[in-house]
């Protein structure tokens, strides 16, 4: 599998940004580190097949009692449509639940019904369910000639999806930008489909692009 699924979604997006900047979804279970468990959750691996993307079908569902359950979660969710995994989020030393969990639908349309649907009420404690937050994505450039300006850089990749940063490290010794940079894109779906070929054309100059690493980054930049 991709690195684990990339460690499985970023690990939830180092777990919904520990679960709302650490009131741990509001339950008070502030055991247990952020990026914890390592597992390898099943909605990680979904495939390509389903047309709405994994960003668009995954709930993040907060403020869940310690009681709750796989079961129960699927028994209220469930009626907003079909549900492909739930993950209840648990402490690795205690395996007691967190306070959240992730689901994935299968269909992205089941989101928006829950989002419209007013308050939740499980096990008699209202939750909190949002949209999870799609995890970003990042490219390498190569190949980059002194004649294309940084702004027709920006310009061109632009146009595939919202760009969140670019970095374009700069070469003191020969005063000039070097030959390639990193660009992250607001959406990793926008890479995916951005990598379907390893060449681009700037302004009549060819460019290389690849899947970015954390490794990469610290040896070039």
């Amino acid at each position: 599998m991709a690195d684990q699924e990339n460690k499985d979604f970023s690990e939830d997006i180092a777990e919904q940004n520990f679960a709302e900047q650490n009131g741990e979804a509001e339950n008070g279970g502030a055991d247990g580190d952020a990026m914890e468990n390592n597992q390898e959750s099943q909605e990680e691996r979904s495939t390509g097949a389903n047309q709405d993307s994994l960003n668009d079908r995954k709930l993040f569902v907060g403020g869940l009692s310690w009681e709750t359950t796989d079961k129960e979660l699927r028994e209220h969710f469930s009626t907003y449509g079909d549900i492909e995994s739930i993950n209840v989020k648990t402490d690795p030393n205690t395996g007691r639940s967190r306070g959240f969990a992730f689901i994935v639908f299968a269909k992205a349309e089941s989101l928006d019904k829950i989002m419209s649907a007013g308050d939740h009420v499980i096990n008699n404690k209202k939750v909190d369910p949002k949209k999870a937050k799609a995890r970003h994505g990042k490219i390498f450039v190569g190949g980059l000639s002194t004649e294309l300006s940084d702004e027709d850089i920006k310009n061109f990749f632009s146009q595939f999806g919202t760009i969140v940063e670019v970095e374009m490290p700069f070469d003191k010794t020969k005063n000039q930008r070097k030959g390639f940079c990193f660009i992250t894109f607001e959406s990793e779906q926008v890479v995916n489909e951005l990598l379907k070929t390893s060449k681009q054309t700037i302004n009549g100059k060819e460019v290389s692009e690849q899947m970015a690493s954390p490794i990469m980054r610290k040896t070039f930049i």
